[in-house]
């Protein structure tokens, strides 16, 4: 089956202006609009695409961008890549100081899928369905279908329910970031295996942090001035296969390599307060990051038919 990009073909009708989203300049890139919330606490949330890929075609304006594909990371079905900070500060501050751990998913949270659930009601995009694992786990989701002009840097919000995340009570983390996977497709005419930023933006989860296994994970050219990860990127082999890269012949990084967007759940130290002899950030407690496993990333970022990765092929 072809792997080309179809969702123009699911078009069912013309662009509204109520549509477009107003202009959220000071965000770069992919995000979400409420990238930071408190344990427990089920949020109205919103995928906010900031602009469209950048093609000479355009004359360096924004293009449009057809639709939008993501994954949050699952832990029932997958086995995702964990790392643990205990001292969150100056040059080990954030993932540059994370240490890979085994230690399974439900030491740190709860529920373990289901963290982001496409809302029905103002969807930008005509055609949309949420991603579900074998388990019926809702894990993400994609909406598409015709093109929306991001030339002047109008955004696009996509809603969704992030779930409301518990932070178990024996662990010792004060908060739980969650590294999502997303593709925003410009080009319909692209594949996977040959697009450019010019084609699809990714905003691509790759742990390179401290103990990971097959790390580092890199590009064949590498990128030592890039600003997305402490010391540039590396010479490696890719992560995933939606890595992102700014040549066809995908040696060279793309704008969003190892970029992604997050969600930031933070414990609540009230009424659920850390347990004695936590250590970590001088008694603060750890900070923990989740990336989905290559596996989920590769199985579940295409745009399929049906919501558990079966029936037609839209994007690949």
């Amino acid at each position: 089956m072809s792997n080309r990009i179809n969702l123009k073909k699911l078009a069912l009708g013309s662009l509204a202006a109520a549509a477009l989203a107003a202009s959220q300049g000071v965000i770069a890139h992919t995000r979400l609009e409420t990238p930071t919330v408190l344990e427990g606490t089920k949020v109205h949330n919103f995928v906010v695409i900031s602009h469209g890929c950048s093609s000479p075609s355009t004359g360096g304006k924004n293009a449009a961008t057809f639709g939008t594909t993501v994954v949050f990371p699952n832990a029932v079905s997958y086995n995702p890549i964990i790392g643990v900070n205990s001292n969150n500060t100056g040059a080990t501050a954030g993932l540059a100081g994370a240490v890979y751990t085994t230690n399974p998913a439900s030491s740190y949270y709860s529920p373990l899928a289901g963290i982001g659930t496409l809302l029905r009601g103002g969807i930008p995009w005509n055609s949309y369905n949420n991603k579900v694992d074998a388990a019926g786990n809702k894990d993400g989701f994609w909406a598409g279908g015709v093109a929306m002009d991001q030339s002047i840097t109008t955004a696009i919000d996509v809603p969704f329910y992030s779930a409301a995340v518990t932070i178990a009570t024996t662990s010792c983390a004060r908060s739980i970031t969650f590294e999502l996977a997303i593709a925003d497709v410009c080009n319909i005419n692209a594949v996977s295996t040959t697009a450019t930023d010019n084609d699809v933006l990714y905003w691509s989860p790759i742990p390179n942090f401290s103990g990971v296994p097959g790390q580092p994970f890199g590009t064949p050219a590498g990128l030592a001035t890039s600003t997305n990860l402490p010391g540039g990127i590396p010479v490696g082999k890719k992560y995933s296969n939606y890595d992102g890269y700014a040549d066809a012949a995908h040696t060279l990084p793309g704008d969003g390599w190892a970029s992604p967007a997050t969600l930031k759940v933070t414990r609540n130290l009230t009424t659920n307060p850390l347990p004695k002899g936590c250590s970590g950030n001088g008694g603060a407690g750890d900070d923990i990051f989740v990336f989905p496993s290559a596996q989920q990333i590769n199985s579940e970022l295409p745009v399929y038919q049906n919501a558990n990765q079966t029936g037609a092929v839209y994007w690949q």
